[in-house]
């Protein structure tokens, strides 16, 4: 891990510094002032330089805008924040996770998802915004149980 690395939940005033991490990483800003509340950001120095947002639908979180700036890449910072994001979703009752799209299904593998056609997503899910934005392109699916 990296030395004064630090994993909180976003506060009002993140929502720029996330975005702007989610577009140096090529990721959509659709919904970060609306989601904020969900996000858990990581802070090195004064610069955040990750996140990850668990978006609640029904008893399932969606994860989703996994970023870390690429300069800060491969040193654990998106581990911390995806485990903050599933640790806070099983606090909050959340019976399982889901990833609508990965490009690193390996990397969500060591979390317990695995892979899962749409079909067998909750109704809850299939009906958020989230999805609606993911199936512009064909999502691979993936999910785990929390409980």
């Amino acid at each position: 891990m990296m030395k004064d690395l630090r994993i909180r939940v976003a506060v009002p005033t993140d929502a720029r510094a996330v975005g702007e991490v989610l577009e140096r990483c090529g990721l959509s800003v659709d919904g970060v002032p609306r989601l904020l509340e969900h996000f858990h950001v990581a802070i090195l120095g004064a610069q955040i330089i990750g996140c990850a947002a668990g978006e609640r639908c029904g008893d399932t979180v969606v994860i989703r805008s996994v970023a870390v700036l690429p300069e800060h890449r491969d040193q654990g910072v998106a581990t911390h924040v995806v485990r903050a994001a599933l640790m806070r979703a099983r606090a909050n009752g959340a019976q399982r996770a889901v990833l609508l799209a990965s490009s690193c299904p390996s990397y969500f593998a060591r979390y317990g998802f695995t892979l899962v056609p749409a079909a067998k997503l909750p109704p809850e899910v299939m009906a958020s915004s989230e999805f609606h934005r993911a199936a512009e392109t064909p999502p691979l699916c993936m999910w785990c149980e929390l409980s």
